[in-house]
């Protein structure tokens, strides 16, 4: 198992300078404290800061002016396929937010990659494709086990349209799909349930039908988006149920 990483280390100190921006603590256009102060805040050394800085730059969250100090960029700035940022954003925003926007991208990108799948993919992108359906029949009523197999599911798809920006996209934001399958297959029996409509998808690719794979691949964003929505609605009751038991306990 890899260690996680010291207080110290430039990637912990990104990390939660990404999260004070993230959060709001820090907006759009806020000037940082001085190095000095920073550094004298998190209680690291000034050379691990400098590196921290470097990286939160390049992911396009701040930038530096001579004399003007480093500021926050505008949020239209920020690289938010970066896999490392997309973790932060994760962390830092309120689940029903996060889910919202990265179903809504999926909508806009994977019912059209299924069309050129069909197109573009090859028997043996297709077969890829199968194998990972078969993985997630296997895993039964097992949530854990269906979600490998289900994001390499989608990956596949994505791998098949030949196109190196969408395979990249798969990649780079498979932390946000795996909470996107994870919170979708939380209400029983979901990973069951949705098996049919990944079949529907499947064969109209196999079929090499682009809008009937565009439409079954529609018709399964139905269905995560209920299933989402379904699971966060229990959560939201559960958290308040939570909070009572515990104002009672207080009184």
């Amino acid at each position: 198992m890899a260690k996680a990483p010291s207080k110290d280390s430039p990637q912990s100190i990104a990390r939660e300078v990404a999260r004070m921006i993230l959060t709001g603590v820090w907006r759009e256009g806020t000037t940082l404290p001085r190095e000095i102060e920073l550094a004298s805040r998190f209680d690291v050394s000034r050379a691990s800061l400098r590196e921290a800085l470097s990286l939160l730059k390049a992911k396009g969250l701040i930038a530096s002016k001579q004399k003007a100090g480093t500021h926050v960029r505008a949020r239209f700035d920020w690289n938010m396929l970066d896999e490392e940022l997309l973790k932060w954003t994760l962390a830092a925003l309120p689940t029903q937010e996060f889910a919202k926007q990265i179903l809504e991208v999926r909508r806009i990108v994977e019912p059209e990659a299924c069309a050129i799948c069909a197109v573009r993919g090859t028997d043996e992108d297709f077969a890829r494709i199968e194998r990972s359906y078969r993985g997630m029949d296997a895993a039964g009523m097992d949530r854990v086990a269906y979600a490998e197999p289900d994001l390499q599911f989608h990956r596949g798809i994505l791998i098949a349209t030949g196109n190196d920006f969408l395979i990249a996209f798969g990649a780079t934001v498979a932390a946000a799909l795996r909470m996107s399958f994870d919170l979708s297959s939380t209400n029983p029996g979901a990973p069951r349930k949705s098996l049919p409509y990944h079949r529907a998808v499947l064969d109209e690719i196999w079929a090499r039908n682009a809008d009937g794979a565009r439409q079954a691949m529609h018709k399964l964003m139905d269905l995560t988006e209920q299933n989402i929505i379904t699971a966060l609605s229990r959560q939201n009751k559960k958290d308040a149920e939570d909070e009572n038991v515990r104002t009672r306990r207080t009184r």
